[in-house]
């Protein structure tokens, strides 16, 4: 039985590879993924083998199976001082003794000019010896219905104006994602986890302008990039563990990366965490991560305040996010 899953997930990762190494480009044009949850960044996103909090919802949902009674997170943040992301997760487990949990998250990012809005839906179940998870992603976009008003451009001809807001192009998408994640517990203390995220990831997309003799680009289709991750965990002492996740390259345009992470909970209250995210055989600069973390418990519920610091190559992010476990 042992053998026959490990084959079974050794063709599913060479199938993939294979296809999606054909791809001209692994850069999302939307829906990119910038990485949630405070806990999972401070340690550099390296959370894949780690997974066990309902960030797994996003990062591994095989790590929902580690998760007891019920959880709720919520997180926002600017990045790069640009664009506003809002992110909502939530998880219940429906069985301690089988491993069995279910997950749901909202991630809102954007503003008029492009608004995305992409629905998790995930479930988790022990079996024989692995953690399996799978999430249903649904992913809808809208664009172009950004206010204009001729005194914003008061450079231009009045013709050009007019012009301009007749052609300005709206529209929107609709799409859906399939992630598969999986946590196996080599030993007491070492845990290894695999992720495959958007294996199928189809987004169709409608544009248009107000100006019926202008051509858009119309009706299309496009797929999100996959991502295959290798993650493992190290539990070097109570309270203290080590994680690193590894992220090879499907596409011409992308780069190998590895992530690595640190936690260490201080009298079970407060959290310190740091990591990096490295490009490999890649000129992009290393991000470096940082954050703290407060448990705090009242009556039966425990609430963690946590904090993470990005060292981003262009403009530096700071997350905040808070969850609950009653």
């Amino acid at each position: 039985m042992m053998k026959n899953i490990l084959r079974l997930i050794c063709a599913i990762i060479l199938l993939t590879s294979a296809l999606y190494a054909q791809k001209l480009s692994g850069i999302p044009g939307a829906f990119a993924d910038v990485g949630f949850g405070a806990r999972p960044i401070a340690m550099g996103g390296a959370f894949v083998g780690l997974a066990n909090d309902v960030n797994s919802v996003i990062w591994n949902p095989a790590g929902l199976g580690n998760t007891e009674n019920y959880q709720v997170s919520f997180s926002y943040f600017k990045q790069m001082q640009l664009v506003n992301y809002q992110y909502l997760s939530a998880s219940a487990s429906l069985s301690k003794e089988e491993k069995r949990s279910v997950g749901i998250a909202i991630i809102s990012n954007g503003d008029e000019a492009l608004r995305e809005y992409t629905f998790y839906g995930s479930y988790a179940q022990k079996i024989s010896f692995l953690l399996v998870g799978v999430s249903l992603k649904l992913r809808y976009a809208s664009f172009g219905n950004n206010k204009l008003s001729e005194s914003d451009f008061l450079v231009f001809e009045e013709n050009e104006i007019s012009q301009g807001i007749l052609n300005q192009v709206k529209g929107n998408a609709i799409g859906f994602g399939l992630d598969l994640g999986l946590l196996y517990k080599l030993e007491n203390d070492i845990t290894l986890g695999l992720m495959l995220r958007d294996v199928a990831s189809p987004v169709s997309w409608d544009s248009k302008t107000d100006n019926p003799e202008t051509v858009t680009k119309g009706k299309y289709n496009e797929n999100i990039p996959m991502e295959l991750v290798f993650g493992s965990s190290f539990n070097i002492y109570s309270g203290v563990v080590l994680a690193a996740d590894y992220y090879p390259s499907l596409y011409k345009e992308s780069a190998n990366r590895l992530r690595m992470g640190a936690e260490g909970v201080l009298f079970n209250i407060v959290a310190l965490r740091a990591g990096i995210q490295r490009f490999i055989s890649s000129e992009e600069m290393n991000k470096i991560t940082f954050g703290i973390g407060l448990n705090i418990e009242l009556s039966k519920m425990i609430f963690h305040l946590d904090y993470a610091y990005v060292n981003e190559p262009i403009q530096s992010t700071q997350r905040f996010a808070i969850r609950a476990e009653f």
